[in-house]
């Protein structure tokens, strides 16, 4: 459903993306891994058009996004929800107003409707009753669940993930990730989720990518990931510090 080819992006002269190939698969969880600042944050920005490639396309439903307006781009991301590495929640807005905010934005369902919604959204994320708490009131890992209800609010088909488990402790990743894991089978969604944490990768994900260098050095099954004789891949997923990759990428990245 979302096909990544031949994709290159540059801010000035550093080269983020130097030529990504991706097919995301439909209704599977795929992760993409590799070093900070080799580009995975700038491709799930592409992904959603945030961002506009050098060269290369993003297709998504056979669209591809380099073609479309920017009303046409609005009624794709409709069926997109992004859950941000830090909840990105809005600080003068209580929870209600936060998850809410695109049903009362986008929809004309009555505000009763929209409660009840919330009120299911909060209940599926493990959230009950806390649609009056500031995000100030919230701890990393509620903040990330918050998030995530409102990312699912205008029922997505697709959900890009930036670092979900970041800063949490295991047993609150554990719980992020039994929710993407669940949240995908019981509603069908594509889940595509840029991670360093391995121990998230292996539970959750359908395929891997590895990104090195601009480009998919790795991509397959989690089984074909524990297997690669890839030097490379081998090293970042072992975390060890002797091996090809070297402390700095190209570019200073």
């Amino acid at each position: 459903m979302i096909e990544i080819s031949n994709l290159h992006k540059s801010f000035r002269d550093k080269h983020i993306l130097s030529g990504v190939n991706l097919d995301i698969e439909t209704g599977k969880v795929t992760t993409i891994i590799g070093r900070s600042g080799c580009g995975k944050s700038v491709l799930l920005k592409h992904i959603v058009a945030l961002l506009r490639p050098d060269r290369g396309k993003v297709v998504v439903e056979g669209e591809n996004l380099n073609d479309m307006s920017s009303s046409e781009l609005f009624e794709i991301r409709k069926k997109m929800g992004l859950v941000f590495q830090n909840g990105a929640l809005f600080d003068s807005m209580n929870v209600d107003e936060n998850v809410g905010l695109g049903l009362r934005e986008h929809t004309k369902l009555s505000e009763k409707e929209i409660s009840d919604k919330i009120t299911r959204l909060l209940d599926m994320v493990g959230l009950p009753g806390i649609e009056k708490y500031k995000p100030s009131e919230l701890s990393g890992g509620m903040k990330k669940r918050v998030s995530l209800a409102r990312a699912l609010a205008m029922e997505p088909k697709y959900v890009l993930y930036d670092e979900p488990t970041t800063g949490l402790d295991p047993i609150m990743a554990a719980i992020i990730d039994d929710l993407i894991i669940r949240l995908n089978t019981e509603l069908s969604i594509t889940s595509i989720v840029v991670t360093h944490d391995m121990h998230s990768v292996y539970e959750i994900s359908d395929r891997v990518a590895m990104l090195h260098y601009g480009v998919v050095r790795f991509c397959g099954s989690t089984d074909e990931l524990k297997n690669t004789t890839d030097p490379v891949v081998r090293q970042f997923i072992e975390g060890k510090i002797d091996g090809p990759i070297q402390p700095v990428l190209k570019d200073g990245r």
